[in-house]
């Protein structure tokens, strides 16, 4: 996917989250680039909420040499380890 704005920003993690809701109809409970969590719905309003407004590469150390980010997920419903049955979401970033 092309995690890019209209305005050309990256886009932020909420902006994913809806994304994967919109176009698979998946409500997303964590996400995750490698062993990094990026978001998880178990924290409490106030994490999540912070999580949610950062934008994808943000705090993620390697992700400034990358153009493309490779996140897992998993979908309500699932436990942690169904993050690896499901492909990885190619995120290119601008």
């Amino acid at each position: 996917m092309q995690a890019v704005t209209a305005d050309g920003q990256e886009m932020t993690v909420q902006e994913v989250l809806d994304w994967l809701q919109r176009t698979y109809g998946w409500t997303v409970t964590m996400l995750l680039h490698g062993y990094t969590v990026i978001y998880d719905k178990e924290e409490d309003e106030e994490i999540q909420a912070r999580q949610q407004a950062q934008r994808l590469s943000e705090n993620l150390k390697d992700s400034r040499e990358t153009q493309q980010l490779e996140l897992l997920y998993v979908c309500e419903g699932e436990d942690a380890g169904a993050s690896n049955r499901r492909p990885p979401l190619l995120c290119s970033l601008p």
